[in-house]
């Protein structure tokens, strides 16, 4: 067989996205279809969340980095619960031979509350958030990102208060410090209100950067979670700016395939490309068999067709949207 230069990848990368143009031309375009961008298009590239595979990734999920780089996507984004279940060689082994870049889903476990009033909590927050920042550095990762500043779900009420904010920046700069030793940056993550009291919007989240002031601490804008707390999710990107915006999600109104819900996904792009934005785009959604992740992520119905379509067909509409 002639060799063309095309990879596995490549083609079946082409091919979703012909599969996805196919489809658009063959009917009227529903008010949530893409349509085509103009401008240059964005240099970024575009990672999957495997929590839309597995709740834990562990040695026999590692098979998951070849079948995601099939699917033409240019990384993985792991995530981190339990540390102890990470099998770094294996995993650094399989990005490598797959070509495959990687981030990192990073949660607080309960214990771990960087803004905790306990001091020894605290303590235990800070050597978990230095743990996650020497594996993902061990395995060839790029970035840490996600709630970095307290446990998913831990609500006392009412808002921070100044003192926890203090206590979660102290935190936060040493994880930032050794993120800058290793190379890593890290990403906090904005989550709506019901799932934390402390970092609800990417105000919040730009406040807590500059008490840090450290280079190795970003944010990320999640686009499930900035449909719910911002005015409007385009400006919030643009408020973050270049600089600071360090990691990206894209995920649906009802956590189902991107494009089919009520995301802004127009402004958010158009925001993304007044910035210059260059790193991941990566897909986040859940898998809807796992009852613990289900009921943590507050997930009660099916929400998709099957994992991989909302791969394939997410990876698709957000090439378009990116002019790719």
């Amino acid at each position: 067989m002639v060799d063309s230069g095309v990879t596995r990848r490549g083609f079946l990368g082409a091919a979703a996205a012909g599969a996805a143009a196919a489809h658009l031309a063959g009917c009227e375009p529903a008010a949530n279809e893409p349509k085509p961008k103009g401008g240059e298009p964005l240099n970024v590239r575009y990672g999957l969340n495997l929590l839309v595979y597995t709740a834990a990734f562990t040695k026999d999920k590692i098979d998951l980095i070849p079948k995601v780089a099939d699917m033409g996507f240019d990384g993985v984004e792991i995530p981190y619960n339990d540390l102890s279940l990470l099998d770094t060689a294996a995993t650094k082994a399989a990005l490598q031979k797959a070509k495959m870049g990687m981030t990192a889903c990073c949660v607080m476990m309960p214990g771990t509350n960087p803004c905790s009033p306990d001091a020894d909590e605290r303590k235990k927050g800070i050597a978990r958030l230095k743990q996650m920042v020497d594996l993902t550095a061990e395995m060839g990762g790029e970035a840490i990102a996600g709630p970095l500043y307290s446990p998913c779900g831990h609500l006392t009420g009412k808002g921070p208060t100044e003192e926890e904010l203090k206590w979660c920046a102290e935190a936060l700069a040493a994880g930032a410090a050794n993120g800058e030793k290793a190379g890593i940056p890290l990403a906090i993550e904005p989550l709506n209100r019901f799932e934390t009291y402390v970092i609800n919007t990417a105000d919040q989240a730009l406040d807590m950067v500059k008490r840090v002031g450290s280079d190795y601490l970003t944010v990320q804008v999640d686009t499930f979670h900035a449909n719910i707390e911002e005015k409007d999710t385009g400006e919030a990107i643009r408020k973050v700016g270049k600089k600071h915006l360090g990691h990206f999600h894209a995920s649906e109104s009802d956590r189902g395939t991107p494009g089919t819900g009520q995301v802004a996904w127009d402004a958010s792009f158009a925001a993304l490309r007044d910035l210059g934005y260059d790193k991941w785009v990566t897909i986040e959604s859940f898998a809807i068999g796992i009852l613990d992740l289900c009921a943590a992520a507050s997930i009660w119905r099916p929400i998709y067709e099957s994992a991989d379509g909302l791969a394939t067909q997410g990876l698709a509409f957000l090439k378009q949207q990116a002019g790719a």
